[in-house]
């Protein structure tokens, strides 16, 4: 499969991080965004992703994309930048899509201590699970992800998706991609453009090729 010029910007998901578009990167060049630190715990997404956009300069033609809450930051950084096409993968452009469960427990993320907000390692492959990994080595690679990720900005993330106003409409086209699966992000409460069959949370790398598939068919 022929590698596109354009490169694909790309934001992972909370607890997760670059390593999470690997196997993208055989159809793509993948070139991740880095976090910046939020201002204070109570700023909002799309003021983050305002500041955010003031750090970034590209001098040629790029899409944008991102995973879970990456993507609604991508949605976000959008409005800012020029991207030619936004990429969602299991994301969504409304907090409504996200699980009533994960909704009741957000104040829970704001008040923990972090060794709650970094499950201990015998449970780290229940959780991995629960997103979608099966395979000995993505529930490896989640735990490394989840591990490295930062508790303050776990609170922050948390708190910020669920006052977000949500992005309904774009200038440029919104390519979404979801896994039939997705516990975070139910599958009925969003409109995807492909439904990856069996597919969790985690399907860039647990279903990487139907992932790949799905990128090759936005090559213009």
């Amino acid at each position: 499969m022929a590698r596109v010029a354009r490169p694909l910007f790309v934001l992972s998901g909370i607890g997760a991080d670059e390593r999470l578009f690997d196997a993208q990167r055989a159809v793509r060049e993948i070139r991740p965004i880095r976090w910046i630190a939020p201002v204070d715990a109570g700023e909002t997404l799309s003021h983050y992703a305002a500041r955010l956009a003031r750090e970034l300069a590209f001098d040629e033609p790029f899409d944008l994309g991102g995973a879970s809450f990456g993507g609604m930051v991508a949605l976000e950084l959008a409005r800012h930048l020029a991207p030619r096409q936004v990429f969602l993968f299991g994301s969504c452009r409304s907090r409504n899509a996200v699980a009533p469960l994960l909704r009741a427990l957000r104040s829970l993320a704001a008040v923990a201590p972090d060794r709650l907000l970094h499950p201990p390692r015998l449970l780290l492959p229940l959780v991995a699970r629960w997103f979608g990994a099966r395979e000995p080595r993505h529930v490896a690679l989640f735990a490394e992800m989840l591990t490295a990720t930062s508790p303050s900005f776990v609170r922050w993330a948390s708190r910020a998706v669920f006052s977000w106003a949500g992005v309904d409409r774009l200038p440029m086209p919104i390519r979404h991609v979801h896994g039939e699966r997705d516990r975070v992000i139910p599958v009925r409460r969003v409109m995807p453009d492909r439904v990856v069959a069996e597919a969790g949370h985690l399907f860039n790398i647990t279903h990487a090729e139907a992932v790949n598939d799905f990128l090759a068919r936005y090559e213009e």
